[in-house]
């Protein structure tokens, strides 16, 4: 950790100054706050302060949203922006995620916010393509997004590009609705928690890799991605539902023996065959059923706990070289290892900030002051990287 001492005249907006200071400068960057008590350059109830901010930057710049008591509504993106929140468990001194209840991804022939990144969220609803064109090539990392992240805006508009990866999220949703029906494309789904599923893919540009899958039925309508190095840790259910067909299984573990209904022959496999109308099978090797992975403390595997501590153990059926890459199955192995918010078991650990330098404590050392007096702060900060 390093300290910094600042001396300043004013005590207003201390703490949104020095953590604007802190932002990266690489494009115009903005700030908003929706809390009265921590000013910033937009403000405002709701997403006021928001809307101001997005209709004052370019493209390519970067607005700063403050973690806030307050939920910010609907935020909506109609221009290629860096969206960062303050964290969805930030493991700082105020302790405030940055709250909003959908994130809109809006194009239509005069906007575009294609190529944008959202990271830092805590979302009770969704990330969601709206207008009429779909938004391609977004970024989509360390959020906690209480829904689904949609990428269509129907059937023959859906998305292609997108990386979504180190978010916990119910589920990751295109919209092929059979086996020869388009589908999103050039999707990399990596190192998440995902509480429910991903459904509707129909490609083989769809990577599904070194993700936790919680709870039944993780995989729904599916046809020709490629799924590697994930654990699936369903107490009861199927793992597959509709159909799931022709896609490649490679270095997957779950914890419990039935893969499929009774409409796969056999049920207990990755590479098994449907044999309802249409039939077609899945391919692949090196997956383990009926496996237990072995996290380090996962006491109940059908819901997300933030104190709960995903990696494995040293006895891990999943430890490397298990995987396709020679790293651990899971979220912890991969391109995307997920990164940590604080110590595991203290409530931060699956909860990483954005990685952004970011101020973590301030300390005002003399709060009364004469007039023209110097106010004396001592300032804690971290790079999340």
């Amino acid at each position: 950790m390093k300290y910094k001492k600042y001396s300043h005249m004013k005590t207003l907006s201390i703490i949104g100054l020095i953590t604007f200071l802190y932002l990266p400068a690489l494009s115009t960057v903005r700030t908003v706050s929706n809390d009265a008590t921590r000013p910033a350059q937009f403000n405002g109830t709701g997403n006021a302060g928001f809307v101001a901010a997005h209709t004052a930057s370019s493209a390519g710049d970067t607005i700063y949203v403050y973690g806030s008591p307050f939920d910010y509504g609907t935020l909506t993106v109609s221009k290629r922006l860096v969206v960062i929140g303050a964290g969805y468990g930030p493991n700082n001194q105020f302790g405030q995620p940055t709250r909003a209840s959908q994130i809109s991804l809006f194009r239509d022939g005069s906007t575009d916010p294609s190529s944008s990144v959202i990271t830092g969220f805590l979302i009770s609803g969704s990330i969601t393509c709206t207008g009429t064109l779909v938004t391609n090539n977004v970024t989509v990392f360390r959020n906690r997004i209480g829904n689904y992240i949609y990428l269509y805006i129907n059937s023959t508009l859906q998305a292609t590009g997108w990386t979504i990866y180190n978010n916990i999220v119910y589920q990751v949703l295109a919209n092929a609705t059979s086996r020869t029906a388009a589908s999103a494309t050039n999707i990399l789904i990596a190192n998440n928690i995902i509480t429910g599923s991903v459904t509707n893919f129909n490609s083989n540009t769809v990577l599904i890799d070194h993700n936790v899958f919680l709870g039944p039925t993780n995989l729904i309508a599916l046809w020709n991605a490629i799924v590697t190095n994930n654990i699936f840790v369903r107490s009861s259910g199927d793992l597959f539902a509709s159909e799931v067909i022709f896609n490649t299984f490679n270095k997957n573990i779950s914890l419990q023996n039935t893969i499929g209904p009774a409409t796969y022959s056999p049920t207990n496999i990755f590479e098994s065959t449907y044999t309802s109308t249409g039939g077609g099978s899945n391919s692949g090797s090196g997956n383990l059923v009926g496996t237990n992975p072995l996290f380090v403390n996962v006491p109940n595997n059908n819901t997300y706990d933030a104190t709960y501590n995903y990696r494995l153990q040293a006895g891990s059926p999943g430890k490397a070289p298990f995987s396709t890459d020679g790293s651990d199955a899971g979220i912890y192995g991969g391109s995307y290892p997920f990164p940590s918010g604080g110590t595991p078991g203290s409530g931060f650990d699956t909860s990483p900030m954005p990685p952004i330098p970011q101020v973590t404590a301030v300390n005002i050392q003399n709060a009364t002051i004469a007039p023209n007096g110097t106010l004396n702060v001592q300032v804690q900060g971290r790079v999340n990287n």
